[in-house]
């Protein structure tokens, strides 16, 4: 019992902290990076998959009236849209299709051209993006 109250007191309590100093401000900003461009990022990856989903039924629902006139509709639809720190989509490109029926194709297209997302304080945000059509 003597060994176990005996533990050397308060010796960590006497530790002190390690203080670091940087350069790396001070070079930023004589190189003149102050700009906050430069600083920013884009989109999370979180932030656009929730406003996606948010979407989503009203682009299933043209897969869905499409399906209604030809059954065997399925395939994987890549695109690429950029996204504005307004929230704007400004740009949306194809990238690749396995659907047959480039009519649907387009009217997706354009659906996706509606969404808006949450202004945000990033810069334009350009991102690869796909859905899955499969019938029941």
């Amino acid at each position: 019992s003597n060994l176990s109250r005996s533990t050397g007191g308060p010796a960590l309590s006497a530790r002190e902290a390690t203080k670091v100093e940087s350069t790396i401000v001070a070079k930023a900003q004589d190189h003149g990076d102050t700009d906050t461009s430069a600083r920013l990022g884009g989109r999370s990856d979180e932030s656009i998959r929730r406003i996606m989903d948010r979407n989503k039924g009203a682009i299933f629902a043209i897969y869905n009236r499409a399906l209604r006139k030809d059954p065997t509709l399925a395939g994987k639809l890549v695109f690429e849209m950029q996204i504005e720190p307004s929230g704007s989509i400004s740009g949306v490109k194809l990238v690749s299709s396995e659907l047959t029926d480039d009519s649907l194709t387009q009217k997706i297209l354009a659906r996706i051209r509606m969404i808006r997302f949450e202004a945000e304080n990033v810069v334009a945000t350009t991102v690869n993006y796909s859905f899955d059509f499969l019938p029941y």
